[in-house]
């Protein structure tokens, strides 16, 4: 029995000491907690708050609207407007497919397009969510948020978008927008707060404006939840600066005359003010649409644009140069005028042919023309004519003179790029292909044939330096913004003009062109039209095969410059017809019906807006050199 109870009271001593151990340590670990409690709460509580707060408040960018783009009258061209955006958060994602078989039937797209796009799409820097749908309808839109609780992962963001309500209509000169390029976000030539998904301008006037468009974004204090959705509007830090307006120089009824004449062509046209360069109307055709790039562009789409062989994302106006054909006469013409080789009275007899060093150049009229002077040889684009010209001037003098009229280099329109063209001299083909220079080649160049390339922009420009008496104007598109003055008429080179002489017996001769020569198809009814036609041979080609047989490919480019009207011009311009073969057949018909709209009743008041260039600088610009009637160019 003694033993019994010494056992029982050694058990139960244990356990009183195990029990203490227990509670010692409870005791300990629970004073550990406070501790640790209130040195999270006190000592370091401040700092834990702040990190809390800055779980859910977060700065977002607030994007500044891109500068509106008008016209010379301020009608709009380029706008923005609100686009309804559907965002996905892929890590709040419960059902996937029951997700992508919901947006399918509601925004009728197919599952797979959905599912191509959830795997590949990235976020924009600093979002977790991803743009998987863009500018759905406001129903669409409406019927989402509707559903938020079954769709938690899913947000609408409503966000501007370009639009350019006239659609095709000066699509290269206006250019078009996109998301920035890991290129262009290293080049100072945008604006440093740009980030990936960003819209820019790429080419024409919302490229080469970049700057003054873009604006900068502001900054908002939002808080968000655990999710990464805005639940609350703490403020405006700083207020977006939204893009400068521009307003251009074109003129949208002119604008769209030109390109429904030029409707079905390849080709560009170009219609300048002469006295300031101002652009009234510049296009290229075929033309592209610009609202496509405002959106998600899909590759296939931008493969068929860049393979398609007529290239509608070209702009033919400024980039792409031609051999300039017959047109090119005009400035032998001239150069041979101002060089005192000929006379307006020099004429040459024409069998049909000339034989040049020892060659056979053929005129394109098998008869010949007889005898000519330098106005008949203008209006009926002998070509024998300008081969004995332009064996008396030489290539030297040939191209100085072109140069002098502004071909062969860039014009200095406020484009971003721009062809040069080529005017060939000896020391070019020395360097470019180690050759001589030939002197039958110089024959060649005298028509606007041989390795002579000019752009449609400088043809237009050299009828304009023509219509003011010799002055070279820079073509511009910008005429005003918020911040960019009027560009002004001061903006030219300052060559001597030409003599009375050369310019009565040009402008004699361009009239002639029009009123009884290839150009009668440009005639307009009160209205003396100065030009000159020019069918560039593109291929050769079997004797006795007519150009309208020939395959469209390989056919003959088509050529009309001039101005009007030819005593007081308002308007010079270049039409260019792509295997158009005849000049006076398809490109002055174009040129034709601008110049109705230009004069009409409708267009006073566009025409008298560009004639107040040419009245403003008749007494700087004068037509008659102030050297007297033997004054050199």
């Amino acid at each position: 029995m003694a033993l019994r109870e010494h056992l029982e009271y050694a058990e139960k001593m244990r356990t009183q000491r195990r029990t203490r151990v227990v509670t010692v340590l409870f005791i300990a670990a629970f004073t550990a907690y406070l501790g640790t409690l209130w040195y999270l709460q006190v000592i370091r509580g401040e700092m834990y708050r702040t990190l809390a707060s800055e779980n859910v408040l977060r700065t977002v960018k607030v994007p500044a609207y891109r500068g509106n783009i008008r016209d010379r009258h301020d009608r709009i061209l380029v706008s923005n407007r609100l686009a309804f955006n559907v965002y996905m958060d892929r890590e709040a994602i419960r059902d996937r497919e029951a997700l992508i078989h919901f947006l399918a039937a509601l925004l009728e797209m197919e599952p797979d397009v959905l599912r191509h796009r959830l795997e590949t799409t990235r976020p924009r820097p600093l979002e977790r969510r991803i743009v998987l749908v863009e500018d759905v309808t406001l129903k669409q839109a409406v019927s989402i948020e509707a559903r938020q609780l079954e769709w938690p992962e899913l947000s609408i963001e409503v966000e501007a978008r370009r639009s350019y309500p006239h659609g095709r209509l000066s699509a290269h000169a206006l250019g078009y927008v996109g998301e920035i390029s890991e290129a262009e976000m290293r080049s100072s030539a945008f604006a440093g707060d740009l980030v990936g998904g960003d819209i820019v301008g790429k080419t024409g006037i919302e490229r080469s404006y970049e700057t003054e468009l873009q604006g900068s974004k502001g900054a908002r204090r939002v808080r968000v939840n655990s999710r990464g959705r805005v639940v609350e509007d703490v403020g405006l830090d700083r207020p977006p600066r939204h893009g400068t307006d521009l307003r251009l120089t074109i003129d949208l009824d002119l604008q769209r005359a030109l390109e429904e004449a030029m409707a079905g062509q390849a080709g560009a046209g170009i219609f300048l003010d002469p006295w300031t360069g101002e652009v009234l109307a510049m296009a290229s055709s075929p033309a592209f649409e610009p609202n496509l790039f405002a959106r998600r562009f899909p590759a296939e789409a931008w493969n068929k644009l860049l393979s398609d062989p007529l290239k509608p994302l070209q702009n033919r106006a400024s980039l792409s140069s031609y051999s300039p054909g017959s047109t090119f006469k005009i400035v032998v013409a001239a150069a041979a005028l101002a060089d005192k080789v000929v006379t307006p009275a020099t004429t040459i007899f024409c069998p049909g042919y000339a034989v040049i060093y020892g060659h056979r150049f053929h005129c394109w009229k098998a008869g010949g023309h007889g005898s000519v002077n330098l106005e008949d040889a203008i209006v009926h684009s002998c070509n024998v004519y300008f081969y004995q010209v332009g064996k008396m001037l030489g290539i030297e003098a040939i191209a100085r003179f072109a140069r002098r009229l502004g071909l062969g280099e860039p014009t200095g329109i406020d484009l971003l790029r721009e062809a040069a063209g080529l005017i060939p001299t000896p020391r070019w083909k020395e360097e470019t292909r180690g050759q001589p220079w030939y002197a039958g080649e110089t024959i060649s160049v005298a028509i606007g044939q041989g390795p002579l390339n000019v752009t449609p922009l400088q043809m237009a420009r050299m009828a304009a330096t023509l219509a003011n008496g010799g002055r070279k104007v820079t073509p511009h598109l910008v005429y005003r913004g918020d911040t960019i003055e009027a560009a002004e008429a001061s903006r030219r080179h300052g060559e001597d003009g030409f003599t009375t002489r050369t310019m009565t017996a040009l402008r004699r001769a361009m009239v002639g062109v029009v009123e009884r020569g290839t150009g009668k198809a440009a005639r307009v009814a009160g209205i003396k039209v100065a030009g000159k036609t020019g069918t560039a041979q593109y291929s050769s080609r079997s004797a006795g095969v007519d150009a309208d047989e020939l395959p469209y490919a390989i056919r003959d480019h088509a050529w009309f410059v001039g101005f009007a009207p030819a005593e007081s011009p308002r308007i010079a311009f270049a039409v260019f017809i792509e295997h158009g073969g005849h000049g006076g057949t398809t490109a002055a018909p174009v040129a034709r019906r601008v110049l109705e709209r230009f004069f009409s009743p409708l267009g006073e008041e566009s025409a008298s807006s560009a004639g107040r260039g040419s009245r403003d600088m008749q007494v700087a610009a004068p037509m008659v050199g102030e050297g007297g009637p033997d004054a050199s160019l």
